[in-house]
């Protein structure tokens, strides 16, 4: 499975709700499955729909001004990118040239923080609007139909004990793990961020489960599930 590759991507977007919101840039690192160096990089603004009332019309959220004041993004500067089909058609290419068979399975592991409740749910939505699909299943065949890696919930599970961890936001374990909080909320940085961390737990995951033996695992010590 250390084959794999792993796209850690990141979206920002025009309002909160990821069935309908308008992203406005997208930017993505792709790592060797085998030895986590950088193999790539992705970054692209998108232009979306800047006429409010057409948004609607298609059933899409207009941008929220609270939402480019986070991304530091204007209405003027965003009229200027490309369109959404034209990143997404170049974002495809980027996944798929680390496909190493070609084939849905053996497709890049998609990776980020808070994927799996947001941007998965986003990538999902454009796959069904411009491809990948898998015709027969509905479900989209860009990215390995098993795997995910959420970093969100890896943090959850090495945090959830430790009484001095109060939030496991992006901008909590950047502070956390004494990252840098400029050009936060700037996809390409975040997805730089999320992929330091990602790694560094990586690399630690392999080296614990070497030693690692189910033993006693109950807290009393005497019971197994």
């Amino acid at each position: 499975m250390a084959k794999t590759d792993i796209i850690v991507f990141d979206f920002e977007t025009g309002s909160r709700n990821p069935y309908r919101t308008q992203p406005t840039q997208l930017a993505a690192l792709a790592l060797d499955g085998r030895n986590l160096k950088l193999k790539g990089t992705f970054n692209s603004e998108i232009r979306p729909i800047l006429d409010d009332q057409k948004a609607i019309e298609l059933r899409l959220d207009p941008l929220e001004d609270e939402a480019l004041k986070i991304t530091r993004k204007t209405r003027e500067g965003l009229a200027k990118a490309p369109l959404l089909k034209t990143v997404w058609k170049k974002f495809i290419a980027f996944v798929e040239q680390h496909n190493w068979q070609g084939s849905a399975f053996f497709a890049p592991i998609p990776a980020g923080f808070n994927i799996i409740n947001f941007d998965m749910v986003i990538i999902d939505r454009l796959c069904r609007e411009y491809g990948p699909l898998d015709e027969k299943r509905g479900t989209q065949k860009l990215f390995h139909q098993i795997y995910k890696i959420d970093v969100m919930d890896n943090l959850f599970m090495w945090t959830e004990g430790d009484p001095n961890v109060k939030s496991i936001s992006m901008d909590s374990m950047r502070e956390r793990m004494g990252l840098s909080k400029e050009n936060a909320h700037d996809a390409l940085q975040d997805v730089k961020d999320t992929a330091n961390i990602l790694i560094k737990f990586m690399k630690t995951h392999r080296t614990v489960y070497r030693n690692l033996k189910i033993e006693k695992a109950f807290a009393d010590g005497e019971r197994y599930v």
